[in-house]
């Protein structure tokens, strides 16, 4: 698999990566491998996971692996100048890639903000009325039951607090 593939692989692989280190090495075997933690003493380049693109370090003391994973994680001129070192055309990959990255983010969004709206709707409806009626899959009108309008209400919060929150619109 080419260095390119890879480095696209993790690029697609990115939003599930988001906020850890992880690390590419070569084995003694010649065997590559990736993980967030690298063997002690081992050369290794930590691989941006919101880029793909590699930074050459050693693996950090296990005392001290958090201050140096601080340190890593600063940006270097490598990565500035590493969008410079794509062809055209793995540069307008790239770049589709992010448009379509930001294009789900904007639809994931659009859809957390309709389930608010309809869990919002449902609670509002659930809580403000006396007696429901509600229509089942036989088409006759029933009255329902206290337990289940309970219910109803607990899975309305909860909808409410997945989709209504700041947290989950980012």
């Amino acid at each position: 698999m080419s260095s390119f593939l890879k480095a696209c692989l993790l690029l697609l692989a990115a939003p599930l990566l988001m906020g850890a280190e992880v690390y590419r090495w070569v084995d003694g075997d010649g065997v590559v491998n990736y993980g967030q933690r690298v063997p002690e003493g081992v050369k290794a380049e930590r691989v941006s996971a919101s880029t793909g693109q590699r930074i050459v370090t050693t693996a950090p003391a296990r005392a001290g692996q958090a201050a140096a994973a601080q340190t890593a994680a600063e940006p270097s001129p490598a990565d500035a100048s590493a969008d410079q070192q794509l062809t055209p055309e793995q540069q307008q990959m790239l770049d589709d890639l992010r448009a379509a990255e930001q294009v789900r983010q904007q639809e994931l969004a659009r859809i957390r903000e309709a389930n608010c709206q309809q869990a919002r709707s449902l609670l509002d409806q659930l809580t403000s009325r006396g007696r429901l009626r509600v229509r089942g899959d036989d088409g006759v009108e029933r009255v329902l039951p206290e337990d289940e309008r309970q219910r109803r209400i607990e899975e309305a919060q909860r909808g409410i607090a997945v989709n209504c929150t700041a947290s989950a619109s980012l």
